[in-house]
This record gives structure tokens, sequence and C-alpha cells, in this order.
């Protein structure tokens, strides 16, 4: 039975997921490089371990979102899944935007963090990817944790204990 399941897909590039990928990862790499003026996220995390486990989960979610294809998987068109994927991409650099603005509390936090995995988690349901969602699945809980764990630590760092 689990040979059939993966039986169903195949290497193959999947263009599609690259570049949502792509444009996900475009705000990060220039935030590595051009970090706004006052950069509260830029702190040490109370989540090392959980940090660890959630980036092996965002390899193989990319990894699995980029490279397997599964034989039923239709080609892109503008469905309902497509168009929230779509909103969730256009909500992260909104809220990036406004983080660079100075901008930032739990509603910027969740835009920065749950909107790329809800759009990672749809793109992998509409390739009918269920390897790739496991793991985006994971992903975005360690994400969620890592963030919400890290963010009342800037709100309240009496409360914390590195």
């Amino acid at each position: 039975m689990l040979k059939d399941f993966f039986k169903k897909y195949k290497f193959n590039l999947d263009i599609w997921a690259i570049i949502l990928i792509t444009i996900i990862l475009i705000p990060n790499f220039i935030w590595m490089v051009l970090p706004p003026q006052n950069d509260v996220l830029r702190v040490e995390s109370i989540t090392k371990v959980l940090d660890i486990i959630t980036m092996i989960f965002q390899i193989l979610m990319i990894a699995t979102l980029s490279l397997l294809k599964h034989e039923k998987a239709a080609k892109i068109a503008f469905t309902p899944l497509i168009i929230i994927t779509l909103v969730m991409v256009i909500i992260y650099f909104v809220s990036w935007i406004t983080y660079y603005l100075g901008v930032f509390n739990l509603i910027i936090l969740l835009g920065l963090t749950f909107c790329p995995c809800i759009a990672f988690i749809l793109a992998a349901i509409d390739r009918k990817n269920v390897i790739a969602l496991i793991f985006s699945a994971l992903f975005t809980v360690g994400h969620l944790i890592f963030a919400i764990a890290n963010f009342y630590c800037i709100v309240i760092p009496s409360g914390c204990v590195y």
C-alpha cells in the first residue's frame, strides 16, 4: 500500500513551486542584507532546538514541494486554492513593508509567519503533494511556535529564560 502511494510521485521540477518559494524567500534575503532601522526580530531565540527541527522540516518542505510531482497534479490555473495562495503572498509582502515602516505587533508577526506557511500548504494541496503537505504542516507548527514564543520575549523580556 505504501509502495503504491509513492508510485504516484516522480522526481520532476515543479516550476510553480520553485517560483512560489523564490518569491516568498526574497524578503528574507533582503532582511538579511538590509535590515530595517528598528529590527526587533533579530533577537536571540528561546526555541533553539525547535528552530533546528523546524529548519529541517523547511528544507524537506522545499525539496518535496519543488522536486516531487504527483501524477494527478493538474496544470496551474486560477483555482480558489491558487487565488488564496496569492492573497497569502500579498499579505506577507504587505506585512514586510509594514515592518520596514516601523510597525510591529502580533498581526504583523502573523502576516510574516502564518501567511507564507498557508501559501505553502495550499500549494501542496493544489499540487496533490501529500508528502510536501505533511512537511509544510510540520514546518508551520514549528514556525508559529518559534514566532509567538520569541514575540512574547520581545514584548515581555523579563518573562523569558534563555
